[in-house]
């Protein structure tokens, strides 16, 4: 296990290094398989089966948004139906306006995951696409890979009308319309097919966010059993038999792949697994932490520890043999003793009386008495009544020094 988690570190590392080019790299490739699957299932025009319209359609998707590359997997699609029948290319364009109404206008983000039911019809292994949806999706998941279904059955019914065509030249419009109505009202098997992997897509995702230690493991054995035990009812249902071979190869190499893809997201540590309560003012929040597996980082923290610990000694080291030398070395403290002498020596503070400056003013005792309004005529001073606040005050006459007048 060890020797796998550093392999898978290895190539991380690598693609966040290069990150630039491995995801446009990677984008390539995941656009060239889904096209190429595309003309394996719709094949009629001489233009869209070429190559370099494959190729560029790659380049296009690997460079622009996600969300375009489901409008051209759908002009690739409805060039091939309008080569078949205009009335084929007409419901191919009925049908994609209804996927892209219902679902990728609101989760465009999630588009791919409707292209990827008919690349493993394509490889033989359908009854694979519902786990892996589960697991890369999500419970997100269940539309597309219905929609899936539908888009792969509609490509046979393509196929049987353009063999019509190509064998009788006079089928006329009514019979075309006719195979296509069959397709979408009496084929029981498409719609079996849509239930089982919309039931598998929503269990294993369900079961995959539950909070049970490895839940995610048990997710996806669930969803195998969904799937084959689904496949088997359809079939008593229906009144078909069944490839079993088909559905039990499929659901584990479904389970295998999203077991890789689990892998590449991490390896969860449930024997360390932390638990966390608190509380707010209008909730109460109980989290659970489980921590990932990642050997990198444990060889990363034991280096890092063992260097710091080599570090620290070293740093210790110099800083004794710097304290060792002369001028590092501590001299004894002197004490302050007061001198004794010296503050008896200090002379007191002199009272206020015995300045010169203060010594001629003369004591004053008893009250102060104001002179009346005829009084302070005659004396020169004079009384002023203030009418807003109705308090009076005293001007002093011209000349007068304050102080220096008791001099």
């Amino acid at each position: 296990m060890s020797g796998l988690l550093e392999l898978k570190n290895t190539i991380r590392g690598f693609c966040r290094k290069k990150d630039e080019i491995i995801s446009p790299a990677f984008r390539f490739i995941w656009s060239l398989i889904i096209f190429m699957s595309i003309q394996k299932l719709f094949n009629y025009s001489s233009l869209g089966a070429k190559a370099e319209v494959t190729i560029l359609l790659a380049v296009l998707s690997a460079l622009l948004p996600e969300g375009f590359m489901f409008f051209m997997a759908g002009a690739l699609i409805a060039l091939h139906c309008f080569s078949v029948s205009p009335i084929v290319g007409a419901v191919f364009v009925l049908l994609f306006v209804i996927m892209y109404c219902t679902y990728v206008r609101f989760f465009p983000d999630y588009a791919y995951a409707l292209l990827i039911v008919p690349v493993f019809y394509v490889l033989k292994i359908p009854f694979a696409a519902p786990i892996v949806v589960a697991i890369i999706v999500g419970i997100g998941g269940a539309v597309p890979s219905v929609f899936g279904v539908i888009l792969y059955y509609f490509s046979e019914c393509v196929s049987t009308v353009n063999h019509a065509l190509a064998s009788d030249s006079e089928v006329d419009v009514m019979e075309i319309t006719k195979q296509i109505s069959e397709v979408f009202l009496n084929n029981k098997e498409m719609y079996t097919v849509c239930v089982i992997f919309g039931m598998t897509v929503i269990v294993t995702s369900l079961l995959a966010k539950l909070t049970f230690d490895y839940g995610v493991y048990i997710a996806i054995a669930a969803g195998t059993i969904v799937n084959i035990i689904g496949s088997i009812v359809a079939g008593a249902i229906t009144g078909k038999d069944v490839d079993m071979g088909l559905v039990l190869i499929g659901s584990i190499v479904g389970a295998l792949i999203a077991l890789v893809v689990r892998f590449g997201q991490g390896i969860l540590d449930y024997k360390h697994v932390e638990r966390v309560q608190f509380e707010d003012d209008d909730y109460y929040y109980y989290v659970k932490a489980v921590p990932k597996i990642d050997s990198e980082k444990k060889d990363h923290n034991k280096k890092s520890l063992a260097q710091d610990q080599s570090s620290l000694m070293t740093d210790l080291d110099e800083m004794d043999k710097e304290m060792e030398k002369p001028e590092f070395k501590r001299t004894p403290e002197k004490k302050f003793v007061p001198d004794l002498s010296q503050m008896a020596q200090t002379p007191s503070v002199p009272d206020m009386m015995d300045i010169p400056e203060f010594s001629d003013i003369p004591e004053m005792s008893g009250s102060l008495d104001i002179p009346s309004a005829n009084e302070s005529k005659k004396s020169g001073l004079h009384l002023a009544s203030n009418s807003d606040s109705n308090r009076n005050h005293i001007q002093m006459p011209p000349g007068y020094n304050g102080m220096n007048d008791f001099q």
